[in-house]
């Protein structure tokens, strides 16, 4: 009987994880390996190693910071078996509590560079977060300022249509 309640009691813990952490440890995941299935196999993975740990998960004072760990541990581990590197991203994922200032940052620039190369995102970043003009930015790239709107909007169309999926 002490098993059964063991067993009940790891569940609860598991399951109030999940509910609490599931969809930022599969957009971490996701932005890592960039397909679906994947994502999804490994998100489940990662649940699945803190319910065989749970010992070690239930009195970790940062479950989320625990599952995201495992999760990097996970895709890194995906692209050991796949013989290749997973582009730069993975290993630039930086070890950041979701408590740090700069968390949402750095989560925002990750999606952003899972969907769009570094210069796109230096221009989004530029226009849209830090607010440099069009005219700046056309005058540094050296092209037209209505060359430069549609530079930018398409890079937002392409952000949006990824990001929507």
């Amino acid at each position: 009987m002490l098993g059964d309640e063991r067993t009940a009691a790891a569940r609860e813990i598991i399951e109030a994880a999940y509910n609490a952490y599931f969809d930022d440890v599969y957009k971490f995941v996701f932005r890592g390996v960039g397909n679906v299935p994947a994502a999804e196999d490994i998100t489940h993975d990662v649940f699945c190693a803190a319910l065989n740990k749970i010992e070690e998960f239930r009195i970790h004072p940062e479950p989320k910071k625990w599952l995201m760990v495992t999760a990097r541990n996970k895709v890194r581990e995906l692209y050991r078996k796949m013989n290749r590197r997973a582009l730069g991203v993975v290993d630039e994922i930086p070890e950041l509590a979701v408590e740090d200032p700069d968390y949402k940052e750095v989560e925002l620039e990750l999606t952003a560079l899972a969907i769009i190369d570094k210069e796109e995102w230096y221009l989004v970043k530029n226009y849209y977060l830090i607010g440099i003009t069009i005219r700046e930015l056309a005058k540094k790239y050296g092209i037209t300022e209505n060359n430069m709107r549609v530079r930018l909007c398409r890079i937002k169309a392409k952000l949006r249509t990824e990001i929507e999926r």
